[in-house]
């Protein structure tokens, strides 16, 4: 089998390469030499512990995909919802194969089996449909976004001109020993426009790094590294669902001064010219995607009116009240 490096990726082609990347289809081939056919098959992310279901011949991308075919029944669809259903441990960006070698599973009859699967499958259905709303509300507000600012020629500043920018905490292991332990964000934590903080760490820290570090409503956190180009640099706004609450060294975190808005920065540099400068100085020589704090520093952002920029940010309140009801 075939495995195929993400610079040989193409946009469109007959056959599907399937990585450990969130997306279900990450890129095309067209080759046919190396092409896995024993489909349907499990595939699991070695690196993002990711589970997805394939059902056509596919090739696999170069790094962390392990392929799956379950020897216990010729239901592979029930083996892929208790796989995602198991609880494995982030270690990060290290290789999580190992744990999910040691998870036990029920070993169901064939007809529970099919019980289960027919139950999952309406519960996915109906998540894909209300995904697919929330997809269209959020393609709403980046299109009201350029609508309102794509062409005004608007006092452009570097982003240590309007905010303060910080980088976070090292994890390590005398960690353990200080005395306050505190939540903190890793880079699971933040998605390209959103927080996820189903699984929340705590870690210790000195009060000089806590002074640091410390997180406010309104902070953007960007995402300092990521070996994948449309990844790298992502960014969500923290919501203050948890005090207190202090960030790991792989987020970078920009406090902004008041005459620019947390969400309009956020939807600047998640338009296609804010990533356009993300990906030019998060490139390197060795091929791999990474920013810092000096470079997070150098970006450049658009300061248009408080007013223009309060009449988006209430439009796209309005928008995220109707994804929490989609």
């Amino acid at each position: 089998m075939a495995r195929i490096k993400q610079k040989d990726y193409l946009n469109e082609g007959p056959h599907p390469i399937i990585d450990q990347g969130q997306l279900l289809v990450s890129g095309y081939s067209d080759s046919e030499e190396g092409l896995f056919t024993d489909v349907p098959a499990i595939v699991f992310g070695d690196h993002t512990r990711c589970v997805k279901y394939i059902e056509e011949p596919f090739f696999a991308g170069a790094d962390g995909v392990k392929i799956l075919k379950p020897a216990l029944s010729g239901n592979d669809r029930y083996w892929y919802h208790a796989l995602r259903s198991v609880r494995i441990e982030n270690l990060g960006y290290s290789r999580h194969f190992k744990l999910l070698k040691e998870t036990s599973f029920p070993a169901h009859s064939a007809p529970r089996q099919a019980e289960i699967c027919a139950a999952l499958d309406k519960s996915l259905d109906l998540i894909e449909r209300r995904k697919k709303t929330i997809s269209r509300l959020q393609s709403l507000v980046k299109s009201r976004f350029v609508e309102m600012f794509g062409e005004g020629r608007w006092n452009i500043k570097a982003l240590e001109e309007v905010s303060e920018i910080q980088s976070g905490i090292t994890k390590n292991s005398k960690r353990d020993k200080y005395g306050v332990q505190l939540p903190y964000l890793r880079v699971a934590n933040v998605l390209q426009g959103e927080l996820d903080l189903e699984e929340v760490l705590t870690i210790g820290a000195s009060q000089s790094e806590i002074d640091k570090t410390l997180l406010r409503k309104g902070d953007l956190l960007f995402v300092e590294g990521n070996g994948s180009k449309d990844q790298i640099g992502r960014s969500a706004i923290w919501n203050g669902s948890i005090e207190p609450c202090i960030h790991q060294n792989h987020l970078i975190r920009v406090r902004l001064d008041a005459g620019l808005l947390p969400v309009f920065a956020l939807a600047y540099f998640s338009s296609p010219a804010g990533r356009e400068q993300i990906v030019a100085k998060a490139v390197s020589t060795s091929g791999l995607f990474t920013l810092s704090s000096g470079k997070i520093k150098t970006l450049e952002v658009p300061v248009p009116p408080l007013p223009l920029q309060r009449e988006f940010a209430a439009f796209a309140r309005q928008a995220a009240k109707l994804e929490f009801v989609a």
